[in-house]
């Protein structure tokens, strides 16, 4: 599909959401729709090749809380929707760092040398970057009333290529390690 097709649908998409939500259909009528346009190409990891993308667009589209698009030798790029409310859970990596972009939403982000003392917290939104050096423990909240659309940048590769999780709940049956 070209590049404007997939735009048009993406857009229209959107249309379609914000009428789903002004005549009263529920978060998952409009989850729904999202989701009829995302389809299982765009949930699969196109790691170890050349490859481009609009990142932002692949972003906000994204309906999974984790989808792991392109995972390489030394670094991996996933794209992440947290519902209000929802969190990307406490964690540390010890052997790299990782960077965050917010492309839609409003998030709190905890980190601190230990994970008894979070001193560092700061709310970011929309086009704001986030670094975390390896060994800062780290919390991101989404604390605003839409989903937050970020992708994260991991150097090396946090987790195995492919990996799509649709739901926090989902991410949580997964058990992956918050600390290595």
């Amino acid at each position: 599909m070209n590049k404007m097709n997939k735009y048009s649908i993406f857009v229209s998409a959107l249309i379609l959401s914000a009428v789903f939500l002004a005549a009263g259909c529920g978060e998952q009528q409009v989850r729904e729709a999202a989701e009829a346009v995302f389809t299982d190409e765009d949930r699969v990891d196109m790691g170890k090749q050349p490859w481009v993308l609009d990142i932002e667009e692949a972003t906000i589209a994204n309906p999974d809380y984790r989808n792991t698009r392109w995972t390489g030798e030394y670094m991996q790029m996933v794209l992440m929707s947290l519902k209000p409310g929802e969190i990307i859970d406490l964690e540390v990596h010890n052997d790299h760092d990782q960077f965050i972009r917010i492309e839609q939403g409003e998030a709190r982000v905890l980190m601190g040398k230990t994970k008894d003392n979070l001193d560092f917290d700061k709310r970011v939104k929309d086009d704001w970057a986030v670094f975390i050096p390896a060994g800062y423990w780290h919390e991101v909240r989404n604390v605003g009333n839409v989903d937050l659309k970020l992708y994260t940048i991991y150097a090396p590769p946090e987790h195995p290529e492919g990996t799509n999780h649709r739901t926090y709940e989902e991410a949580e049956e997964y058990g992956h390690s918050h600390e290595h």
